[in-house]
């Protein structure tokens, strides 16, 4: 996914990749660059899990209702070179 991003830096689809800690285990959220997409939540092993967050409401799919307050974010993974 990275990879992907780094060859298009103008188009990536994505901003950045944070991980957190979600239900005792390790997640990266990324997040998308653009209005009404969805930010995806992904396993240790690139399985997605729900999106907690963007699409049209803002408020994810509805599959990880407990992410914002259950989920700690550990840091920052990667960010799409701008310029």
């Amino acid at each position: 996914m990275i990879d992907d991003s780094k060859a298009t830096p103008q188009f990536s689809p994505f901003l950045r990749i944070d991980n957190y800690l979600y239900n005792g285990k390790m997640a990266y959220l990324v997040t998308s660059n653009c209005c009404d997409q969805f930010n995806p939540l992904y396993d240790g092993e690139c399985n997605q899990i729900c999106a907690p967050s963007g699409g049209f409401t803002g408020r994810g799919d509805g599959n990880c209702p407990d992410f914002d307050e259950t989920a700690k974010q550990l840091g920052n993974v990667w960010v799409a070179p701008r310029g």
